[in-house]
């Protein structure tokens, strides 16, 4: 069955030293893009969390909310940055004196400046914290694809009323596609009794010209081509493999059909028919935009 594009999934895991926690935001995308955010300390495992996601995902724009939490408080080293802080006080020594200022400077001021205090991270156990991560990543995606699945049948119970009244009026259309031939055909040969009236061409000529120029505003092959999409887009909903970019590709193909019937069958019935079948289609394209 066909999956949606959008849905949120999280996960959770941990080992002795770390916790891990994963949100997933899905989104329609045209192709698969992941955006992962994470603590700074820890963008090392940024790329196994984005193919962690890519080995799971084929399509949309998926979010991953990383969080991490250490279970062993380790000591850090805490420095103090004194070149900068040097320039900091020469800076700020020349702004009173442009000022005019005898304000003094605080430890409280001084201690919000950008980098004079610089944190030494503890070593990190990568092995041991890509573990957890993927751990916690195949339970978030486990969660994000029982979403997708649920979505899924939503659609594709959405989509196959769509088609089923396509499928009708596409029907309709071929009821009355062999008067539209007929029609045109009677219409030919009034219009060319008149222009040659008085010449000296042949009944023959006269009926096989007439047939040659009826048989170009026949919409059958229109009408199978039609018929043969409309039956792989149905078989396609019961796909297990991601399918919605076919299913992009096969409303652009019916709908180019559509417009050729619109054109060729000059009948003001069959017109009415393909503004709805249009109009179908593009009910049908908009909810593909949603699948997987």
């Amino acid at each position: 069955m066909i999956k949606s594009m959008t849905g949120f999934g999280q996960g959770e895991a941990q080992s002795a030293r770390y916790g891990v926690r994963i949100e997933l935001r899905a989104v329609n995308h045209r192709f698969l893009d992941v955006f992962v955010r994470l603590p700074k300390q820890y963008n090392q495992i940024e790329e196994v969390v984005r193919r962690a996601v890519s080995e799971r995902v084929t399509r949309g724009r998926i979010e991953a909310t990383v969080s991490v939490e250490e279970f062993e408080q380790r000591e850090r080293n805490v420095e103090l940055n004194a070149p900068l802080l040097q320039g900091y006080l020469r800076a700020l020594e020349g702004i009173r004196e442009i000022l005019g200022s005898d304000e003094a400077i605080t430890l409280s001021q001084i201690l919000t400046l950008p980098g004079i205090l610089e944190v030494e991270e503890p070593e990190c156990d990568w092995e041991d914290l890509q573990q957890v991560v993927l751990q916690a990543a195949a339970a978030a995606l486990d969660d994000l694809e029982r979403m997708r699945a649920a979505e899924g049948e939503r659609l594709a119970a959405d989509l196959q009323d769509k088609i089923s009244r396509i499928e009708q009026l596409q029907a309709q259309v071929a009821q009355l596609a062999p008067q539209v031939v007929e029609d045109y055909r009677e219409r030919l040969r009034d219009r060319l009794r008149d222009l040659l009236q008085g010449t000296t061409l042949s009944e023959e000529r006269f009926l096989a010209e007439v047939a040659l120029f009826a048989d170009r505003c026949s919409i059958d092959e229109e009408l199978v081509r039609l018929g043969s999409h409309t039956h792989q887009l149905k078989s396609l909903l019961h796909s297990t493999e991601p399918v919605g970019r076919k299913l992009d590709f096969l409303i652009q193909e019916m709908n180019r059909e559509v417009n050729a019937i619109g054109s060729k069958g000059n009948n003001v019935h069959i017109a009415g028919l393909v503004v709805e079948l249009k109009s179908e289609l593009e009910k049908v394209r908009e909810q593909v935009q949603n699948v997987e």
